[in-house]
């Protein structure tokens, strides 16, 4: 297990540049709201926010859109590749599938797994998988991308034998903002369903982030974090012995604890 600290602070009104004269219309927002410009107003998103993420972890982040689910995730993604210099980082952001080739034979798997990761993503229909990514709508070219992700990871996954930390020596991350946002909600949370399936399978840790709140039944994070407007966050951890205070004098003799 892994405990990771995220922090982060940015300027609501950045410091002023020399030689940098605001425009009219910029000092007449500030004087309305009562900003002075030449003022520096820090925001602190979050300050020392204790994660553990465990190997095989599902993580969930939730809230409204600008909240800083995106900031949180990314913060997240950067704590794991610094402590874990050989993690095999899967961002569902960078996943371009090829554009010139059906569905079915974009996937550098075998057939049976390509159909499974494509299934997993849902995309079962026979005549979707005889269509390139070009004729596919918008929410398939995402699930689209998501087989392919998943197929990444799981090769990634079955080539480390579950050896290291999180991501540690080139097991998978998949990392999927926005995930499942631009589905109808029923298809969202039977994908959710088979993502958590896969990820249990296959030991991979999800990192996920979405505006909508109805896919936590079905992904069954273990580690579900709600962002709120402003600082506010709430961690809840699917074990609930996780995330307490240690105990100093756990596994220690009883002349060790007196000491």
């Amino acid at each position: 297990m892994t405990r990771y600290r995220i922090n982060q602070k940015f300027h609501a009104v950045p410091p002023p540049s020399a030689g940098d004269v605001p425009s009219d219309r910029a000092v007449q927002a500030a004087e309305m709201f009562g900003i002075g410009l030449d003022e520096t107003y820090e925001v602190t998103l979050f300050d020392g926010l204790a994660l553990e993420v465990r190997p095989g972890d599902v993580v969930l982040v939730t809230g409204p859109s600008g909240s800083g689910k995106t900031v949180l995730l990314r913060r997240l993604v950067e704590a794991i590749a610094s402590a874990e210099p050989g993690a095999h980082l899967v961002d569902l952001a960078t996943v371009d599938p090829p554009g010139d080739l059906a569905v079915i034979d974009g996937l550098p798997c075998p057939f049976q797994e390509a159909l499974e990761h494509l299934s997993s993503a849902g995309l079962a229909d026979a005549f979707l998988l005889l269509r390139r990514p070009g004729e596919l709508s918008d929410g398939q070219r995402w699930r689209l991308r998501l087989a392919h992700a998943l197929a990444r990871a799981c090769a990634a996954a079955a080539g480390a034998g579950g050896a290291g930390g999180v991501g540690g020596a080139g097991a998978p991350v998949l990392i999927a903002d926005e995930f499942c946002s631009t589905l109808d909600r029923l298809a969202a949370r039977a994908i959710a369903y088979r993502v958590r399936r896969l990820a249990t399978r296959h030991a991979l840790t999800v990192l996920a982030a979405t505006a909508h709140d109805d896919l936590a039944e079905d992904l069954a994070p273990d580690v579900l974090i709600a962002k709120h407007e402003g600082p506010g966050v709430e961690v809840a951890y699917r074990d609930a012995a996780r995330g307490r205070p240690r105990d100093p004098h756990a596994g220690r003799t009883p002349a060790e604890s007196e000491e």
